[in-house]
């Protein structure tokens, strides 16, 4: 509303020219008490003649036939017609005058104000308002009741009578409680607390209520009660027992992401399955339910679980000729068999060997983790401890440091090798959550089979081959702590969505059981993929995404900030000669131009690892070029002859594939078989290199001589 839509503009312009008597004539005619004057030339707003003007003018002999010139006001209170509504109040407040003239840009009346117009025109919108309301209110599904601070009601919708059925005549002005006994309102109004999602019952009724305090001032003057008439859904929900059991199933069988599930009916035909159990079905769900389940897997044994009711566990079954260890339990409602559910516990019982290997890589590369954290502790965690004269990396520390405070989620990004562990430690230690543990997970070195029972851990009994008594997952061990989501990029997209739901509720279940169990962690993610690039080619979720990126740091490779190369060499100089007990004090000049010279796709690990290598091989007290690596040593070669090792997200593209495993090879040449030694001078981790020569056939560490 503008002043435009407030004032009157039922008036008639005066001119310097016209008589008392007309002016008379005029304010009988119009009912104001004051009339413009404009300029009779060009209609502009010269003055205003008011009735006291008209008064004066008479008490003091003036005759009626005179005109008005020089009797008029010219102290006029003018105010533009774009006015908003807000504007208007304002002046109103202010200003002592009863009236005022409206005009345009250009001075041209276009109407008068008057508070009484004011008023007028707060009515009017009042009662549009109050009337826009009233039909929202009741054209609502869900009924409403409002209430004052004594739990009176003052009003009440036709949902809201309908539901109580109850006329609004007999509704008002009773107390809520009398109609609703037992409802959680006593509670809101005394302590202003809203209560959401509260279900209540009356005469076989079940409302979902919602209950919101209104407050003004600080002070609590009542509540407005929301609900909706949910009794035939608990009525369906109650009968269908069966379906809330299927879907207690269906969540235990997300859990299971590794074993292939596939849900039957009474009848034996598919009516779920997992992702799993599509991959290794080589068919797509949409072909797959629906379809008698011995029609799509050969010698299942499912159909004779559905006729006895009697589970088959860890029974060996031929697919294809290969043999499956596969289970099969009965769905059973009220002791009737209505379903069955299939689990291929492996898809190949080679796998179990090889997940065996897996796992007791794993545990070498946390004992080897353990050593190498222990030999770093008097720095570890301390932000004044980074080494770098680089002005860029330095504020990168100085946000890291101002953030550490906080609780936000934190996203690290940089290649492999350039300390985003470092600051990740760095960050907890001085954060509140510094007194809790620091948990890691590296989502690239656990296998996809192992990531959920990992993360979750697992009840007793959860699978088979599960632990007696259970095992508890990184997720309850950060508990009170940080969670350090290393290479977060290589989590598999199943997982990313469960992730999701813990980051936002902080709560989750351990496999296999029905028992929430709540957490106070803060999550620091690491990535060296371009995680923005993976959201966009629908290779990370970006909900995640934005979950983790609320603050972004990104480490700045070693290659520009090559100052810091020289900081570098004399730190892990004088580390490894702790270590081992050696007094090398230098590089060779020669050896410094290489470095300086080097692009370290490796970063910071490699430079390390160089250091290292070279103290073991120094035959005096300076590290010479006869003591780096091979790839090194051959720097002095024009740049088209040197081998580039790409690092994490640039390693093994397929369109580089045969490149790659050109490079793979040479490492291990270098490394004389050493895949430990390997990995590191491609800056991988070991797992990822297993994998990798798995792919490309290179077995028991054997390559080229």
């Amino acid at each position: 509303m503008r002043m435009k839509d407030i004032m009157n503009r039922s008036f008639e312009c005066l001119k310097p020219g016209d008589d008392l008597r007309t002016v008379a004539r005029l304010f009988r005619k119009t009912h104001l008490e004051s009339l413009p004057v404009t300029d009779p030339e060009n209609s502009r707003l010269i003055g205003i003649m008011t009735k006291a003007n008209l008064y004066d003018a008479l008490a003091n002999g003036i005759m009626p036939d005179m005109p008005i010139r020089g009797l008029y006001t010219t102290d006029v209170l003018k105010l533009s017609d774009n006015l908003t509504y807000e504007e208007v109040k304002e002046i109103v407040r202010t200003s002592p005058a009863g009236n005022a003239i409206v005009v345009n840009d250009d001075d041209e009346v276009r109407g008068i104000f008057t508070k009484t117009g004011l008023i007028m025109a707060m009515l009017k919108r009042e009662t549009q308002l109050n009337n826009d309301l009233n039909a929202i209110l009741q054209t609502m599904y869900n009924g409403l009741l409002a209430v004052d601070q004594k739990g009176r009601i003052i009003e009440i919708n036709k949902a809201a009578q309908n539901a109580l059925s109850i006329g609004a005549s007999d509704a008002l002005g009773r107390r809520a409680a009398d109609l609703l006994p037992g409802l959680q309102l006593d509670d809101v109004l005394m302590q202003g607390r809203p209560s959401v999602g509260y279900l209540y019952t009356i005469r076989e009724i079940s409302l979902l209520c919602n209950i919101t305090p209104i407050t003004r001032e600080g002070s609590i003057t009542g509540a407005i009660i929301v609900f909706q008439d949910v009794t035939d859904l608990m009525r369906i929900i109650t009968e269908l027992e069966s379906v809330t059991k299927l879907n207690r199933t269906l969540q235990s069988v997300m859990n299971l992401v590794y074993d292939g599930i596939v849900v039957v009916d009474e009848k034996g035909c598919i009516s779920m399955i997992n992702q799993a159990a599509e991959r290794f079905l080589r068919r797509n769900e949409d072909l797959i339910v629906g379809k008698p389940v011995d029609e799509i897997i050969e010698n299942t044994r499912i159909p004779q679980v559905l006729k006895t009711g009697v589970p088959e566990v860890n029974h060996l079954q031929f697919i294809r000729g290969v043999p499956y260890v596969v289970s099969s339990f009965p769905i059973i409602r009220k002791g009737q068999v209505v379903g069955a559910v299939g689990k291929i516990l492996f898809r190949n019982l080679d796998e179990v060997k090889d997940l065996a290997r897996k796992l007791a890589d794993i545990d070498q590369e946390m004992s080897a983790s353990s050593r190498s954290e222990n030999r770093e502790a008097p720095t570890d965690g301390d932000f004044d401890h980074i080494i770098t004269a680089d002005p860029v990396f330095r504020q990168i520390i100085s946000e890291a440091a101002i953030v550490s405070r906080g609780t936000s989620n934190i996203l690290i990004t940089g290649e492999s090798g350039t300390g985003k562990e470092l600051i990740a430690r760095a960050i907890h230690k001085n954060s509140c959550f510094g007194q809790g543990p620091l948990v890691k997970v590296n989502c690239a070195a656990i296998p996809d089979s192992l990531m959920e029972s990992e993360f979750f851990g697992y009840a007793p009994g959860a699978f088979t081959g599960a632990h007696r008594s259970g095992k508890k997952g990184k997720l309850a061990m950060a508990d009170g702590g940080t969670l350090f989501l290393d290479e977060i990029g290589d989590m598999p997209i199943t997982l990313q969505s469960k992730l999701l739901r813990v980051i936002q509720d902080k709560c989750f279940e351990p496999i296999g059981s029905s028992r929430t169990q709540k957490i106070d962690v803060r999550f620091i993610a690491a990535t060296n993929r371009n995680i923005e690039d993976m959201v966009a080619r629908g290779g990370f979720r970006p909900d995640l995404f934005y979950r983790l990126n609320v603050i972004h740091l990104h480490i700045p490779p070693l290659r520009e900030r090559r100052q810091d190369i020289n900081l570098l060499i004399q730190f892990f100089l004088e580390k490894y000669n702790r270590i081992f007990g050696t007094r090398i004090s230098d590089v060779s000049s020669e050896v410094r131009e290489i470095f300086l010279d080097h692009d370290w796709p490796g970063n910071v690990r490699e430079l390390e690892n160089v250091i290292e290598r070279g103290i073991n091989f120094a035959r005096g007290e300076t590290i010479e070029k006869q003591d780096l690596p091979h790839y090194l040593r051959s720097a002095a070669q024009p740049s088209h002859q040197r081998k580039i090792y790409p690092t994490g997200s640039q390693l093994l593209r397929p369109s580089r594939e045969d490149h790659e495993r050109e490079l793979v090879l040479d490492a291990l040449k270098q490394a004389n078989g050493n895949r430990v030694q390997a990995a590191k001078i491609l800056g991988i981790s070991r797992s990822w290199l297993y994998e990798k020569m798995t792919r490309m056939g290179i077995t028991n560490g054997k390559y080229p001589v």
